[in-house]
């Protein structure tokens, strides 16, 4: 979103937001099915960019990981390791869990980064990792792939996971909802001065028809989709044996 999209999406209750934007929030959820179970355990966030898990893992080990080279608006300031995910500067064997938030389509060679989390990983460690099948370009020029949950599948049992799960965040019409969102940014965003304050009234009812009300319906709707062949995002976790 657009930093004017974006305010006027944080203004609304948080259970709209949940609605209208699904993802976010199902990959937030996830963050609770992987904490190490003491408090010893140490989390690796791959990837970290501006750390916002950090506040999930705050009653153990955890390490901000990233190449920093992503979005050049974050802060990078919390970042505790600054390296690239092919070669992480971490004892092998010594890590709880990793986590990998979408991430790995920003990277040139997915197989040898997943193959980098299987050696750090201790035996028994997890992989928490999401990442994108429908998605548009971001990050320029570092944005590389886009991946079904069998090309997944493959990265992780090359790299040694046996225990590998791979779900659909959403279908085709939690897709189609977030799609629709950017209507208004395509249409709108670009034009300035004056004829953006005379396309304004028309920018306003845009906002409410394809970034409230649309994927207000669309959640409601994505239930109908058992298949979920169209998603935005896959949700993985993968174990070290």
């Amino acid at each position: 979103m657009g930093g004017f999209y974006l305010r006027a999406f944080e203004l609304l209750p948080d259970f709209l937001q949940r609605r209208i934007f699904p993802l976010d929030h199902s990959i937030h959820s996830y963050m609770l099915d992987v904490k190490p179970e003491n408090a010893d355990g140490l989390v690796l966030d791959a990837g970290s960019g501006e750390g916002r898990f950090r506040n999930y893992f705050s009653d153990c080990g955890y390490v901000a990981l990233d190449s920093q080279v992503g979005d050049m608006g974050w802060d990078y300031s919390n970042v505790d390791v600054a390296a690239d995910l092919a070669a992480i500067p971490i004892p092998a064997g010594s890590t709880d869990v990793v986590l990998n938030i979408q991430v790995l389509e920003h990277v040139p060679d997915p197989q040898k980064v997943v193959d980098e989390f299987f050696r750090v990983l201790k035996p028994g460690g997890k992989l928490l990792l999401t990442a994108p099948q429908g998605w548009h370009e971001h990050q320029q020029p570092n944005d590389f792939f886009r991946f079904t949950q069998y090309s997944l599948t493959s990265i992780f049992l090359r790299a040694g996971f046996r225990s590998v799960e791979v779900h659909p965040i959403g279908g085709y019409f939690h897709y189609l909802g977030h799609r629709l969102t950017y209507i208004p940014k395509i249409l709108f965003q670009r034009r300035s001065g004056w004829l953006r304050v005379m396309l304004f009234p028309l920018e306003f009812l845009s906002l409410v028809v394809f970034c409230f009300l649309a994927p207000l319906v669309c959640y409601y709707f994505d239930s109908l989709d058992r298949d979920k062949e169209f998603t935005l995002c896959y949700k993985c976790i993968a174990t070290k044996e």
